[in-house]
């Protein structure tokens, strides 16, 4: 049976495919790349955003990303630090180098400065801009991402697809061509932004209760500094218990140390590998 092999970050050959996708329907094409695990508010500003993102694509032949104005030293975020300003009326700048989740003291740092800004992971650019990009920086992808296309549309596309991607090493488009390229740029957003991708983050939506942040179906006593997301049908009880993570994901129970919150998908890959268990992801 075809098993799917790790595709934790390797989104570049998921934007790759894209782009062919789209460019076999449409030359002058452009994606708008978004990541479904982010909380916005302010539709009006975010949607002003995208437009001068898809303005630039367009007339620049640039590959835009959407920096978030930090409001604290976030060790879990890349930073991008900005560069020359491309008009006097935008927020639209060059960008001048990336970094890479900083320890806190470097961090802080980048807060005080005031010319660095979180990366939100998300990009707009024109499918065959990112794909000449892909070719320049990651030729051997490239090479795939054609052989793909060829056969896009004919009855054996999905059997190339699943060929070609066990070619492919999978890299993040970030690592890929957004940290190499001369072509990126950053528009600094206006609207409320959260990455909501982590448990942490996640319960900063739960109701507070006493030290706890807790959902629905959750009953705790004598419980510190818990994250308790509780699931449709059961009751979860925490008595006694401090520094804990505890999701009820329905066919899973995740019980974990808050510390281990970035550790995560490390997990997640070695429980897919597991025979016995790799069914319940």
């Amino acid at each position: 049976m075809y098993k799917p092999k790790r595709v934790y970050l390797a989104t570049a050959t998921c934007i790759g495919l894209s782009a062919i996708k789209l460019l076999k329907k449409d030359n002058d094409a452009v994606m708008v790349v978004l990541p479904s695990d982010h909380h916005i508010d302010g539709q009006k500003d975010y949607l002003d955003t995208l437009s001068e993102a898809i303005e630039i694509a367009n007339r620049r032949r640039g590959i835009v990303t959407i920096g978030i104005t930090p409001t604290r030293p976030e060790t879990g975020y890349g930073y991008i630090e900005m560069g020359e300003r491309i008009a006097s009326a935008s927020q639209a700048y060059k960008i001048a180098r990336f970094t890479e989740k900083p320890n806190m003291e470097v961090a802080k740092d980048f807060l005080l400065k005031g010319t660095y800004l979180w990366n939100s992971g998300m990009f707009v650019f024109r499918a065959d801009v990112i794909l000449r990009e892909i070719e320049k920086y990651l030729p051997k992808m490239y090479k795939s991402l054609m052989k793909i296309y060829q056969h896009l549309g004919e009855e054996d596309e999905d059997d190339v697809i699943r060929e070609e991607y066990e070619n492919i090493d999978g890299i993040s488009i970030d690592f890929g061509v957004m940290q190499r390229t001369r072509k990126a740029y950053v528009i600094k957003g206006a609207f409320q932004w959260d990455d909501i991708g982590s448990f942490s983050a996640l319960s900063r939506y739960l109701s507070e209760y006493r030290n706890n942040k807790i959902s629905n179906n959750v009953y705790i006593q004598d419980c510190e500094n818990c994250s308790i997301f509780g699931g449709d049908e059961k009751l979860i009880i925490g008595f006694g218990v401090k520094d804990l993570v505890v999701v009820d994901a329905g066919d899973v129970i995740l019980v974990m140390d808050k510390d281990k919150d970035q550790e995560i998908k490390h997990l997640l890959n070695d429980i897919n590998d597991n025979p016995d268990f790799g069914a319940f992801i």
